[in-house]
């Protein structure tokens, strides 16, 4: 007999194992003034370097449930104190977790925090564009030397913009053809720590449906469903 089909209705939130950030604080003495709050999605990602907030103010919506407001935090990010911040969004991401006050300590507690990332300040040219221009200046009889080479501007992320003092970039150790042999590998994947990111696909607009089959061998038995 053939085991029954498993119908999937909407994507697990990987993230979702903690609580509302507001429907912690309501709970507590002066919404948490004091208190630290850190999310799961950090301990999963740099669990040796505790990334947490210490609530310093707090400016609640007072809509019918509590579940919404801003607040402002000291912030420390893997290890690195980054000041006090003010929190707007994500905050209804139930991924927020309260550690306990007898717990605080153990948690701070940091030997080895995120360190500096290296990248190079010049990046080298397409083969191409070094071609043609070696080919123009041969054809205007110009003696000046032609660049291999052009600076190189970051454009960071804007989940690490907090972190952006925390990359610097120097000459690079050896020269290639591609800057994806000049960058620090290691250095790079730990900006995501142990979790790579993954895409979450969008809702779909329309009467809900069985996904196209991903595996050949079970066409056959999807072709005789109907839209549900």
């Amino acid at each position: 007999m053939s085991a029954k089909l498993i119908r999937f209705v909407g994507n697990y939130d990987v993230n979702a194992e903690g609580k509302f950030m507001f429907e912690i604080l309501a709970q507590l003495k002066d919404f948490g003034v004091g208190r630290m709050l850190t999310k799961s999605e950090w301990s999963k990602k740099w669990p040796d370097q505790p990334s947490y907030l210490i609530i310093k103010a707090v400016e609640p919506e007072m809509d019918r449930w509590l579940s919404r407001g801003k607040l402002w935090a000291d912030w420390t990010y893997r290890g690195k104190n980054l000041g006090t911040y003010m929190f707007e969004h994500d905050l209804n991401r139930s991924d927020w977790r309260l550690v306990h006050k007898h717990e605080e300590a153990k948690f701070s507690k940091c030997d080895s925090p995120m360190k500096r990332v290296p990248f190079p300040d010049t990046f080298p040219l397409p083969p191409l564009q070094v071609h043609m221009s070696r080919t123009a200046a041969e054809r205007r009889g110009s003696k000046s030397a032609v660049p291999t080479r052009a600076p190189l501007q970051l454009c960071i992320d804007p989940e690490l913009q907090m972190v952006r003092h925390m990359f610097k970039q120097v000459a690079p150790a050896k020269q290639s053809a591609s800057i994806y042999d000049e960058v620090d590998k290691k250095a790079l994947l730990d900006l995501y720590g142990k979790e790579l990111p993954t895409k979450v696909e969008a809702w779909s607009v329309g009467p809900a449906e069985l996904s196209k089959a991903r595996f050949p061998a079970i066409d056959e038995r999807l072709a005789h469903m109907k839209t549900f």
